[in-house]
């Protein structure tokens, strides 16, 4: 791809952008590394992948970042370096300083979200949730199961729930992953048969 861009003359004018939506799915042998779980599920496995980027003489060749950035923050970014702008609200916020080495984000006050809602019989419509805000995560990773609490900071292998150690941060997050499930279940999710 890189050398058809080239060849075409487009590479100079090109932001290359490798990632994926979720980790790897474990019974296809994926490897996340020593993240807990994988695809399907909202523990790290699942949810942390890396990221590359590649933009001719704006991105510093080797340069890397540990911001955490959503998949829905591409888009905002990417129509931001084209020199757009949306004409209409997003919930995805442009990280195009930190690639340009103008700024280092940090972002400690803006929860990430991760939902997912099946149909079918295992789960009935019912959600696997969790939400991060700095280094606290507060994950449900089967609808059936209780709530999970971490500090990823001190615990980045999911392994020590706080829930009943750190009930003010429980309910702290818990209060926040409601409000937005809340919103979110506005939106239509299955088409009615």
């Amino acid at each position: 791809m890189i050398q058809a861009l080239k060849d075409s003359k487009q590479y100079d004018n090109t932001i290359i952008v490798f990632t994926s939506d979720n980790g790897g799915l474990l019974r296809d042998a994926a490897n996340n590394g020593p993240l807990r779980d994988g695809k399907q599920s909202v523990y790290e496995g699942g949810l942390k992948v890396p990221t590359a980027m590649v933009w001719k003489d704006v991105i510093a060749a080797g340069s890397t970042s540990d911001y955490k950035a959503l998949s829905m923050d591409l888009y905002p970014t990417l129509v931001e370096a084209a020199g757009l702008r949306t004409t209409h609200p997003i919930e995805g916020k442009s990280f195009l300083l930190l690639l340009k080495g103008e700024e280092d984000m940090q972002d400690t006050d803006r929860p990430l979200f991760f939902s997912r809602r099946e149909g079918g019989t295992r789960y009935g419509g019912l959600t696997i949730q969790a939400v991060q805000l700095n280094n606290w995560k507060l994950l449900q990773n089967d609808p059936f199961a209780p709530q999970e609490l971490y500090n990823l900071e001190d615990d980045p292998l999911e392994e020590n729930n706080l829930i009943k150690e750190k009930p003010e941060k429980y309910k702290e997050l818990n209060a926040l992953l409601m409000k937005h499930l809340q919103e979110a279940g506005k939106v239509p999710w299955q088409a009615e048969k």
